[in-house]
């Protein structure tokens, strides 16, 4: 027992200083918050459920990018170290600063997906795109989990 407190106190020192070198390394100034969202978490996501989110963003004064800046939303992958959706589903290119936006995805697109962990979690992010296809995270929500509750 005293083993797997020392090994778990470790863990969660080794969690808490990645936690700090990766806030180190996003910008200050972005974020996103979620505003309202269609589909309650206490509800069994349907195939035929489209997940529609109000969203607030912000970049800070000082963002730029050749590529442009985006939203999106993810589902949480069985690999916890990774996150995905359909291709250019559920992803919004942004051109202001600061503005709210609707975002919307079909729960069809990723329902049946293996690699889709259980119960179904999400996050929304706001990007910088970097190049073709490839983006930094300036900021995410907290996760939102679907499951029934009972």
């Amino acid at each position: 027992m005293k083993s797997f407190s020392f090994s778990a106190g470790c863990a969660i020192l080794t969690l808490a200083s990645l936690a700090a070198l990766l806030a180190a390394q996003v910008p200050s100034g972005n974020a996103i918050a979620l505003l309202t969202l269609n589909q309650p978490p206490c509800t069994t996501l349907t195939p035929k459920a489209v997940i529609r989110a109000k969203l607030a963003y912000h970049l800070a004064e000082t963002e730029q990018s050749d590529y442009g800046f985006a939203v999106s939303i993810k589902f949480q992958s069985t690999d916890p170290r990774m996150t995905f959706s359909d291709g250019d589903l559920g992803v919004v290119a942004v051109t202001a600063h600061h503005n709210t936006l609707t975002l919307s995805y079909p729960v069809a697109a990723i329902r049946r997906n293996d690699r889709l962990k259980r119960p179904v979690t999400c996050y929304f992010y706001l990007h910088r795109n970097t190049a073709p296809g490839r983006s930094m995270v300036l900021a995410k929500t907290e996760p939102i989990v679907f499951q029934e509750c009972q």
